[in-house]
């Protein structure tokens, strides 16, 4: 709707009067419009979301992860303050990939989400595709990624999902190129523009531009313990990352001892004149096939669970060792399907000898027979 023209005849005050008014009415008007473009471009709480800290970041250790090397941390932080916007954390299962991820994630940002990765993901999962959308009509709908281009998506256990499929569109992206989707705004007009994803922030992007925010990163961690799904990724794609190994705790005596000592399990001063039993059988596990410390701790969990009488710094006595056993099948078997049989006997004899066990008890013959069951 147009508006009419003042019309000012002469310069008598009354019509000064008027002009000035008319005057200050436009300068208002423009300056209500320049401070809402402002407010929307600036204050808007979606182009808020960005890093908690805007100064040099650096990730401080976990206070609850014990038995980590410190060169992860390092190597996050040399990762991130050198630049490198997205992480792949790799190791064997238990290391507490995970719940890192969680702490790096919520170190960089205010808010993160975090997805588990699925053999079933397809580009349009992750990326996006046209979808129906009710009455006959499709259109475009953003994947997870493109939802989340504010802040850190976690992808958990990515070496689950077909990775150079899943997010192939990104390639490009990764690599500080836009890249061009094969889906238009208006999908009955072929001259309608392709929808984009562009490798940097941008103010004002176009309706078909998606732009990350500041904030977006991609930090994934993958189970190692599968060598063929760790190099299931293309070289192509593993160059966009950082990757950072997330070993085991070498030192088992001493991560065993500083996780009873916190949970109050054994006091404060005391000082292991011998191998713990579980640290003995973490190690000889170790030596077939890495686990990380999550299968340890839910095995010490459950064998107080099932006698709170044991102590863990000397071998267990005849009525105890019922306990070990259930802990180790519940815990660590699980973990060891497929190894070699001279591998399964190297295990059964560290188990043996950790509890105390003579070769030829019955005990002794029920942990060979169920770690033979699961070798090749």
């Amino acid at each position: 709707m147009s508006r009419p023209i003042p019309v000012f005849n002469g310069l008598d005050e009354k019509d000064r009067q008027r002009l000035a008014q008319s005057i200050l009415g436009a300068y208002s008007h423009a300056s209500e419009i320049v401070t809402k473009q402002a407010d929307a471009e600036e204050e808007s709480p979606e182009d808020q979301i960005g890093p908690t800290d805007e100064g040099p970041i650096e990730i401080p250790e976990h206070p609850h992860l014990i038995g980590l090397d410190p060169s992860v941390y390092r190597q996050i932080n040399a990762a991130i303050q050198s630049g490198k916007q997205h992480l792949v954390l790799y190791g064997p299962p238990g290391t507490g990939k995970t719940e890192l991820a969680r702490h790096i994630a919520s170190h960089l940002h205010e808010r993160w989400r975090m997805i588990t990765g699925s053999a079933d993901w397809t580009s349009q999962d992750v990326i996006g595709g046209y979808q129906p959308v009710g009455e006959g009509q499709i259109r475009f709908v953003p994947g997870v990624l493109l939802q989340n281009f504010d802040r850190p998506l976690i992808i958990d256990e990515l070496n689950r999902c077909d990775i150079d499929k899943a997010i192939g569109a990104l390639f490009t992206v990764l690599s500080g190129q836009p890249t061009t989707l094969p889906y238009r705004m208006d999908v009955s007009d072929i001259e309608s523009p392709a929808y984009m994803i562009l490798p940097q922030p941008k103010g004002n992007p176009a309706p078909n531009e998606f732009a990350p925010k500041k904030g977006w990163r991609l930090i994934a961690t993958i189970n190692s313990i599968d060598k063929a799904a760790l190099y299931q990724m293309s070289f192509a794609l593993t160059r966009r990352f950082g990757w950072i190994l997330v070993d085991a705790p070498r030192d088992h005596q001493g991560f065993v001892s500083e996780y009873l000592k916190r949970q109050n399990i054994i006091s404060q001063e005391a000082t292991p004149t011998e191998d713990l039993p579980i640290a003995e059988i973490w190690r000889g596990v170790n030596s077939v096939r890495p686990i990380g410390a999550a299968p340890i701790i839910d095995l010490i969990q459950a064998v107080r669970i099932i006698d709170d009488s044991i102590d863990f710094m000397s071998k267990p006595n005849p009525t105890q060792i019922g306990a070990y056993i259930d802990g180790f099948s519940m815990y660590l078997l699980p973990m060891l399907d497929g190894i070699l049989h001279q591998e399964a006997e190297r295990i059964a004899n560290s188990v043996i000898n950790a509890l105390g066990l003579p070769d030829e008890s019955q005990e002794a013959r029920t942990i060979r027979h169920r770690l033979f069951e699961l070798s090749v």
